[in-house]
């Protein structure tokens, strides 16, 4: 992965070079065995990358490439090369180079701003056509690399990190104490907005497009597939498919030489990851090797999956590299990495994260592989019950709902007939049964206890939950689930963090998974595929046959690898650390956002029960106190957090 920086000025002088060169420092983390700067014109674009991604197959030696009038900074891996340049071809275009940014500026001239749609990887990446004096960037939509842009003074900027934005002596250094709330809540949250309301993040999956005295105009240009209900090729046939698409995104993001590591768990989507790599590596005779890494959790710990990772590899004669879940603190070095974090909200499993991708880099592999997707693409929740109710189909849904073990006719209420009522009905019932939970559709969130009812009001924090929640007309409740677990904002982030803790230790991320012909797949199969039966991930079960021990494959009464003592332990051994004045007088109460006693109520009751998802949203809520401890009281002239109206914000429809 790179850094790169996009300034466009009017005059780009001494004065505007200096700035840009503090701003490519400020992302030194993403690389900087390698720098260059460039003008062209009113554009100033900069690129940083590591020394082991010049190499032919990662991102490559030329860090700004140039066509002409055209010229891009890009942050890219691009699979399905060769097909690309067919379609160049076809359009007439041949690349000036063999770099990534070559074949993303010939894509540019073939298709111009349509240019993403043909793109096929993971990338973000910044074009100035000097022709038309435009920049032009976009990510794609799985959002492993990210970028950010903002009008500071007369400049135009885009960025691969906030950081490079607060290194710009003008920037404004005012937070979103909205925003801020979002975060703390885990609400679903803008596309777009940061807690630094200057800056905003360039969506997954959206294009920007910059002319000087033009205002900025992004575009989503991906749009997630109609998942089917119904249809489709016959399963059997339908699981070759499925088999030869996932060998294909595999042996895509293969390293081009050497060692590469999965992080193999003992469920059903890193597993296929590494059976399919393994498969497409059996006849190869190039010195390329497939290795994993696994963390090994204490028996009787829910996050155990030691046997049935040992099964697999068993089956392929292979050995892991294991990683003891009582040598990685959960928050180990919290404040340190809240005060390094550009943003409040954090990923919840760093540590562990960061453990797998060095145990990737200490076996000498420059690409790590995950099966961050699976769920996405080959799952579905209870919702599909509520279908089947709302389209009448009875006898399926008495079939299904006891397949799935249900019994309670107050069960089915909830679980089944609820979510298919209007708003305005289930707010009712909320209301009339006292319980807030029955208004939830399954895709809002609700803020936690802790949050003061006044703030919530002022600032319609409800209401703004409520408007995000994803509506996309004619779809079926599961169709709209799959939609929106690909679209979500939390999902882009959480794919970019962890790319963020891979490029840390050396390795370049890879999710075989979140490839869209698998995407586009998935969608013409039908639910029953994903769910059914009490079963689920039903086709790509049986698209591994004979790749995968058939003990693996077979259903499950419970699912496996869940981590949450893991996490909850290292709530409990935290609250003991926790200084008094962050429990009774925290920063978030001085915003107005929480009550002060009934957040030290709550971590009270953490201690003596065993409750999960409590124990995550106090870990969130402190995770933000420490930030913005670390970002309002470390610098006499630090932020000032704006408790103002939040600007407008897109709603997805």
């Amino acid at each position: 992965m790179s850094a790169i920086l996009g300034v466009f000025d009017s005059v780009v002088g001494a004065a505007t070079l200096q700035r840009a060169t503090s701003m490519l420092a400020a992302m030194a983390r993403r690389g900087a065995g390698a720098r260059s700067m460039r003008r062209e014109g009113p554009a100033l674009l900069g690129a940083s990358r590591c020394d082991w991604e010049l190499d032919p197959g990662f991102a490559g030696a030329v860090l700004i490439a140039r066509d002409g009038d055209l010229a891009v900074v890009a942050d890219a891996t691009l699979y399905y090369r060769s097909d690309l340049e067919r379609r160049l071809r076809a359009r007439g275009v041949r690349p000036c180079g063999e770099t990534t940014g070559h074949l993303i500026l010939a894509a540019y001239r073939a298709w111009g701003s349509e240019c993403p749609c043909h793109l096929e990887g993971d990338f973000a990446f910044v074009v100035w056509d000097a022709r038309t004096r435009t920049a032009f960037a976009a990510r794609d939509f799985a959002g492993k690399r990210p970028l950010f842009h903002a009008q500071i003074g007369g400049s135009f900027v885009i960025a691969s990190e906030i950081a490079a934005f607060l290194a710009h002596p003008a920037c404004p250094r005012e937070l979103d104490v909205v925003v801020i709330a979002e975060e703390v809540a885990v609400l679903t949250g803008s596309r777009d907005e940061t807690c630094w309301r200057a800056v905003r993040r360039l969506a997954p999956g959206d294009s920007l497009t910059w002319r000087p005295g033009e205002r900025v105009r992004t575009t989503t240009y991906w749009t997630p597939p109609v998942f089917r209900d119904r249809g489709g090729e016959p399963f059997d046939a339908a699981a070759e498919e499925l088999r030869a698409l996932l060998c294909g995104a595999v042996a895509e993001r293969l390293s081009p030489s050497g060692r590469t590591v999965v992080c193999l768990s003992g469920g059903w989507d890193s597993p296929s990851v590494y059976a399919a790599g393994r498969h497409s590596l059996r006849d190869a005779a190039d010195g390329r090797s497939l290795d994993a890494v696994s963390v090994s959790f204490p028996p009787g710990d829910p996050g155990r999956e030691d046997e049935l990772i040992e099964r697999i590899l068993e089956h392929w004669g292979a050995e892991a590299s294991w990683i003891r879940s009582d040598d990685i603190p959960p928050l180990d070095r919290i404040a340190e990495r809240a005060a390094e974090r550009d943003e409040p909200f954090p990923h919840l499993f760093e540590a562990m994260n960061r453990a797998l991708a060095g145990a990737a880099a200490a076996r000498g592999a420059r690409v790590m592989l995950d099966g961050n997707g699976g769920d996405l693409l080959f799952a579905a929740s209870r919702i599909y019950l509520s279908d089947l109710f709302r389209t009448g189909r009875w006898r399926e849904l008495e079939r299904e709902w006891r397949s799935e073990g249900g019994s309670r006719l107050r069960a089915i209420a909830r679980l089944v007939i609820l979510p298919t009522l209007p708003a305005p009905l289930r707010h009712a019932i909320s209301i009339a049964r006292g319980n807030p939970e029955l208004r939830r559709t399954g895709f809002e969130r609700t803020p936690p206890p802790w949050f003061r009812a006044d703030f919530l009001k002022a600032h319609h924090v409800v209401e703004r939950e409520c408007r995000r929640v994803p509506r996309f007309p004619g779809y079926s409740l599961a169709a709209r689930e799959a939609a929106w677990e690909l679209t979500r904002p939390v999902f882009g982030r959480m794919a970019a963090y962890f790319s963020s803790f891979a490029l840390d230790a050396g390795v370049e991320l890879r999710s075989p998974l979140c490839d869209e012909r698998l995407a586009r797949f998935a969608a013409t199969r039908p639910v029953s595929d994903r769910r059914s039966g009490g079963e689920t991930k039903r086709l790509l079960r049986r698209a591994m046959t004979g790749l995968l021990p058939a003990d693996i494959l077979a259903p499950r009464r419970f699912r496996t690898g869940i981590p949450s003592r893991y996490l909850t332990n290292g709530v409990r051994a935290l609250v003991e650390r926790v200084p008094g004045e962050i429990l009774r007088a925290p920063l978030l109460a001085d915003l107005g956002i929480v009550e002060p006693a009934a957040m030290e109520r709550a971590w009270t009751d953490c201690v003596r029960r065993d409750d999960a998802r409590s124990a995550v949203a106090l870990l969130l809520t402190h995770e933000v106190e420490l930030w913005l401890r670390a970002h309002t009281l470390a610098e006499r002239d630090g932020p000032i957090v704006s408790t103002s109206p939040p600007h407008p914000f897109p709603i997805m429809s």
